[in-house]
């Protein structure tokens, strides 16, 4: 009969402490390497976010500008008129679309639009139709 008597082995907890110390850097090193790329990745994407929040906000600012440029000139055709006799104003197909009475004054239309503005007259109303793209480059200065 043999009888083997198992001592504790100094080799072998260098060997398990080695490992295990290996290991743990080898994890660590990973999550850093992993961390540095995720914030990496955050930095890019807020750049981007910020550059396509520049860029909308400026064709907001645009579209806003557009908008008073269109409005102040809608006026303008009121005063030219009269508001009594404006039956309606409407933006259509880029078009500034005017209904008034049948016995309106529409020269000082004519004279400021000249033959931009298209005029369509019937027994019971005259409707002016003025495009919006000439309205946009006489005023918008970019």
């Amino acid at each position: 009969m043999i009888l083997i008597v198992k001592g504790n082995n100094y080799k072998q907890w260098i060997r398990k402490g080695v490992a295990f110390t290996s290991l743990v850097l080898m994890f660590s090193w990973y999550y850093n390497h992993m961390s540095d790329e995720f914030k990496q990745t955050n930095e890019k994407l807020k750049k981007e976010l910020q550059i396509k929040t520049a860029k909308l906000q400026k064709k907001y600012n645009l579209s806003k500008k557009l908008e008073r440029i269109i409005y102040k000139e809608a006026e303008k055709c009121v005063d030219l008129i009269g508001q009594e006799k404006i039956q309606s104003i409407k933006i259509e197909k880029n078009k500034l679309k005017i209904v008034c009475d049948w016995d309106t004054n529409i020269e000082p239309i004519f004279v400021r639009y000249g033959v931009i503005a298209l005029v369509k007259s019937t027994p019971e109303n005259i409707k002016i139709a003025i495009d919006i793209k000439y309205i946009v480059e006489s005023k918008y200065e970019a």
